[in-house]
């Protein structure tokens, strides 16, 4: 599809050539997809930059730089342009912008894709108060708002560094609100999204709404810890650190929006094990669900993992990474297999509260946590931290949940968590192999869920 967009650059107008772009672009397709076309020093990157200055000196009274609301006013002045010319004006702002934003967002210079697709956005909306292009499928389509939205939200989170981005440099270098920034693209790709896309035609559909509940799962994290309070850290009074207590109704959202992502998936596809280790990152974070439910997922990780690997059999072994949350929840769960041979009750132990770190380099296994107050400064809640994880592991393991009605809010939305994914890999796969139903099986035990 590339090579048929390079060989098209200076031979049809140049609209045209980026809206084929700007179409490939919002279909979501892999940045690997773009390479031939856009690898830095490549003829085809040559001669599509060359015809995009070119347009623009063409058009001096389209100003890419200028506000989009000036912008809009002053090509939409009466009797200025006909109906078709404004039109023609319009569609090329929007497919330039794109075209410029994308090859930002493929060099890497995520900050800068960011600010443009978001100003792509904003003529988009300025452009809807023009009652006369309501004709015009590139400025009315929600369709295309919705991935633009997509590839805005993607840059942030790339551009900013995720989570990890100073406080200081955000303010110094970008002076944007994140958070103001990740609800509101929440709430827009939501509402450009109706519930009748959720069933796919074809694979095409599939990856792209893998694409947009990956996206999205992102986004719900970053919220939940851009809500989550400052916590003060006590190693029994000898120090003290702070991390971040993650929103739990976001990182419910996140685990949700990657569980869906991962019945999405295409059979093959690599990225099924970082999905589903952003799924026990998710109910880590959460805190305090039981561990059969951490163990649930993840069996169904090593499951597609397995198929992974021997749909490769014959190629070059992936490299796998193993983040920090899914090696956790491995420890957890291996510690957890020991004890059920011995202990018939172990099989109810839950999963100890875990923080991030406020400078973003590493958890930290909570003993106790005091819940917040009604006061004022209710961000500042106080947490205490056993002198050794090892200590703490063996405090939550060796004696059974306390807080009952804790414990049972805690079982129901684990197990809220596997049936969602049972109802979506029934919608969006079909039907389920013998080993995966023994695991629900295995979860939905009356004796289990009476506990």
């Amino acid at each position: 599809m590339t090579m048929t967009l390079v060989a098209s650059i200076g031979k049809q107008p140049f609209v045209e050539v980026a809206f084929q772009f700007f179409e490939l672009a919002v279909s979501l397709c892999p940045e690997s997809c773009f390479q031939q076309l856009l690898e830095e020093g490549c003829s085809g990157r040559k001669a599509l930059e060359l015809e995009l200055e070119k347009e623009i000196i063409s058009h001096p009274e389209l100003d890419l730089e200028v506000e989009p609301r000036f912008l809009m006013k002053s090509i939409s002045r009466n009797q200025l342009y006909d109906q078709s010319a404004l039109e023609l004006k319009i569609k090329l702002v929007i497919v330039s912008k794109t075209v410029i934003a994308y090859l930002d967002l493929f060099d890497g210079d995520f900050a800068e894709a960011f600010f443009k697709f978001r100003w792509t956005l904003q003529f988009l909306h300025e452009s809807r108060r023009i009652p006369s292009v309501f004709n015009l499928p590139i400025a009315v389509s929600l369709d295309y708002e919705r991935s633009l939205s997509l590839l805005c939200a993607k840059s942030l989170i790339k551009g900013f560094g995720g989570l990890q981005a100073s406080k200081a440099k955000i303010a110094s270098e970008f002076k944007v609100d994140r958070l103001d920034i990740f609800e509101g693209l929440l709430a827009n790709i939501l509402d450009c999204t109706e519930p009748s896309i959720l069933t796919c035609g074809d694979e095409l559909d599939q990856f792209m709404m893998d694409e947009m509940f990956t996206v999205l799962g992102q986004i719900e994290k970053c919220i939940a810890f851009l809500k989550g309070p400052l916590c003060e850290v006590e190693d029994f009074g000898i120090s003290k650190s702070y991390a971040i207590r993650p929103q739990r109704s976001h990182i419910d959202g996140m685990i949700r929006k990657f569980i869906l992502a991962s019945t999405f998936k295409l059979s093959g596809d690599p990225t099924y094990v970082r999905c589903f280790d952003k799924i026990l990152e998710g109910i880590i974070l959460y805190g305090g669900i039981h561990l059969c439910i951490i163990a649930f997922f993840l069996e169904l990780k090593r499951f597609h993992q397995a198929e992974f690997v021997l749909s490769r059999s014959t190629q070059q072994p992936a490299r796998i990474v193993k983040s920090s949350y899914a090696a956790l929840a491995e420890e957890l769960t291996e510690d957890w297999d020991k004890m059920e041979a011995f202990n018939a009750g172990s099989k109810y132990l839950q999963c100890p509260q875990v923080l991030m770190k406020a400078s973003g380099n590493g958890l930290i296994m909570v003993n106790t946590l005091y819940e917040e107050s009604d006061k004022e400064h209710n961000h500042e809640i106080t947490l205490l931290l056993s002198a050794a994880k090892l200590k703490a592991k063996r405090k939550i393991y060796g004696k059974p949940q306390t807080h009952q009605q804790f414990s049972k809010a805690q079982w129901q939305k684990g197990v809220s968590w596997v049936r969602f994914w049972e109802n979506c890999y029934l919608d969006n796969k079909g039907d389920m192999p013998c080993e995966l139903g023994k695991l629900l099986h295995d979860i939905y035990d009356p004796s289990f869920s009476s506990q």
